[in-house]
């Protein structure tokens, strides 16, 4: 009888191959979990431009509603304009007041909803940025603080933008301005700045009521 060698792998090449081995795996984990990583984060940024988008589509929404309910009023009450309004937790503030013809999905009522609802724009350092809000129609209009409803929390700045019609140029304000007999100036853009995760978004909405003919709105 021929005898035959058994061929078999020493220890070393066992060691290597698994050596080999772990690097490999290790290789695809980090792939894997980069790709992951990778993937989180554009869908994060593009979750936050499209919340960024609607809110500043639903603003603009608002104050046209207002606007065009205005024009088409004899009296033109209720376009968006800058007003001294009561805040819910008492005294007033300078905001950008405009009404609401039909009221918003935004306005939680505690009763049946009312129409010709005042609003107020602000942005409050805990919520982000909220409207004021109390229907005319209702008997305490004169005399009850507002309800509040938070539209964005992610909103970190509302800034107004003016137009010089002497020197042509934009200023930007933090603040409604008053002119020199110490009247409210309505603005002709709003600024909102939305913040979250190191993303930074700003958006300019137009307000449709002050906005001059032949005005540019970049």
């Amino acid at each position: 009888m021929r005898s035959r060698a058994a061929s078999a792998f020493t220890l070393i090449e066992v060691l290597l191959a698994l050596a080999l081995l772990a690097s490999l795996l290790a290789a695809i984990n980090h792939f894997v979990f980069s790709m992951t990583e990778a993937s989180t984060k554009n869908r994060d940024r593009f979750v936050f431009a499209q919340h960024a988008r609607a809110v500043t589509r639903h603003v603009d929404e608002l104050l046209a509603a207002a606007a065009a309910s205005a024009r088409a009023s004899s009296v033109s009450v209720g376009a968006p304009a800058a007003a001294e309004l009561r805040l819910p937790e008492g005294g007033t503030a300078d905001l950008l007041a405009f009404d609401l013809p039909v009221g918003d999905r935004l306005l939680t009522w505690p009763g049946r909803p009312l129409p010709e609802v005042r609003c107020g724009l602000d942005w409050r350092p805990e919520e982000g940025l909220v409207l004021y809000w109390k229907s005319r129609l209702e008997s305490d209009f004169a005399t009850a603080e507002p309800r509040l409803a938070v539209v964005s929390p992610f909103v970190t700045a509302l800034s107004y933008d003016y137009y010089d019609d002497a020197t042509k140029t934009w200023s930007n304000e933090a603040e409604l301005q008053r002119n020199e007999s110490g009247a409210l100036l309505t603005p002709q853009r709003l600024r909102l700045q939305f913040a979250r995760r190191g993303q930074v978004i700003e958006e300019i909405i137009p307000l449709p009521s002050t906005a001059q003919e032949g005005l540019p709105t970049y």
